[in-house]
């Protein structure tokens, strides 16, 4: 009976959900469309700066403009030197991405056995400005070996000496890639924080109107007054939540992997394959926390007396949540310090990200269990709590 109860509330739950059209829309179908569309931006964004980078450069030159760095700077096909009226504040603007300070009388100072120094000076709030600086360092590199080779052919010497061995850095555990895409690297490393931030936005809404909604359309007690009993119908309104947060974590979870995989191009070629062992425990811990996080939104929803006050007490619940899912963000998935798996929401993340590595410290997945057992419970407890309090659900 009890069960029947709750199916019998969970089906007309769904069933009302799934007749928001505008809840199917960004529930389902915006992922599929967003992450094509933000990956691809994101990728040609850093690939047109970066060939914008390698087409012109905009610098100026301050100091000895006859020297020979000077001059190769000038013949330069990439390289301008447009007339600014301040240096700084030009940099500053964007107008140009670095200044060149060359030292009188160089490279002569330098032949005397006196060090000298050439300057960039660039803008570290730009990024064009940042890869310019490290295309002019790889300039200046080059000219500072060719100098050195030809003192060592002038006195006689191999100027093979200059390079006793060479450094090859690939990776040492994907063996068949011959390029590593670090910038995609960065971008799954936010995964699991995005996966969370969506999962949880996406039940906001249904929330506040399970719970406040009814209450103003005044279908709340006509449901009270039936034979199923107050569990059932919690437990029917929590799992209705649950399903559509777990939807919406497999529909973005599939959407991300595949925009990175097939959207991603800059820096190299970025394949993303998750075991299944990897898998199952995403979905494992994610449905921890959307559990938790469900029966906290219906425990808010049913205190608030209108949908629009729900949607401000369930504001209150999504900024902690995603603040904590940011925690991890950055952070190296193999050296998290152990204090982090003892956050709620960022122990969750932190595990996630584990995984996507291949991680499975038996150690941490344990804390975070534990802890993330002790969530649901409590939540449930509470939900359950505001449920049985007349002063709650008929709370005007």
């Amino acid at each position: 009976m009890l069960m029947n109860n709750f199916l019998t509330v969970l089906k007309k739950e769904l069933l009302d959900i799934f007749r928001d059209r505008k809840a199917i829309l960004f529930t389902i179908l915006l992922p599929i469309i967003l992450y094509p569309v933000m990956f691809k931006f994101i990728s040609s964004a850093v690939t047109d700066m970066e060939n914008d980078v390698q087409k012109e450069i905009n610098i100026v030159i301050e100091g000895d403009l006859d020297s020979d760095i000077a001059l190769l700077l000038l013949n330069e096909p990439n390289i301008k030197t447009p007339n600014v009226n301040n240096n700084k504040d030009a940099l500053k603007n964007g107008d140009i991405q670095a200044i060149i300070v060359i030292p009188e009388n160089f490279p002569e100072n330098s032949s005397n056995n006196s060090l000298s120094t050439i300057q960039i000076l660039y803008d570290e709030e730009s990024n064009k400005s940042l890869m310019a600086s490290q295309l002019l360092s790889s300039i200046f590199e080059n000219y500072k070996y060719s100098l050195v080779e030809s003192k060592l052919i002038a006195n006689g010497l191999d100027a093979s000496v200059l390079n006793p061995f060479q450094i090859e850095v690939k990776s040492g555990i994907n063996t068949d890639s011959s390029e590593n895409n670090g910038f995609g690297t960065i971008m799954l490393s936010m995964l699991p924080s995005l996966l969370v931030i969506f999962m949880v936005s996406s039940t906001l809404a249904m929330a506040a109107d399970l719970g406040a909604g009814e209450k103003e359309r005044c279908t709340f007690e006509p449901l009270l007054s039936t034979p199923a009993i107050r569990s059932s119908i919690l437990w029917g309104k929590i799992v209705a939540l649950c399903s559509i947060s777990f939807l919406t974590l497999i529909v973005n979870m599939i959407a991300m992997v595949f925009s990175m995989n097939s959207f991603m191009n800059y820096g190299g070629s970025l394949e993303i394959s998750l075991t299944p062992t990897a898998i199952l425990g995403i979905i494992g811990i994610s449905l921890f926390l959307l559990v938790t996080l469900s029966a906290l939104q219906m425990a808010i929803s049913l205190y608030a007396r209108s949908s629009k006050e729900a949607g401000t007490y369930l504001s209150g619940v999504m900024i902690p949540t995603m603040l904590l899912s940011y925690l991890p963000m950055m952070m190296d998935a193999k050296s998290i310090k152990l204090v982090f798996f003892n956050i709620p929401v960022a122990n969750a993340v932190c595990l996630m990200k584990e995984f996507m590595v291949g991680i499975f410290n038996v150690q941490h997945i344990l804390i975070v269990v534990i802890w993330h057992i002790l969530y649901v419970v409590s939540s449930i407890l509470f939900a359950k709590y505001m449920f049985s309090k007349e002063e709650v659900i008929f709370r005007n």
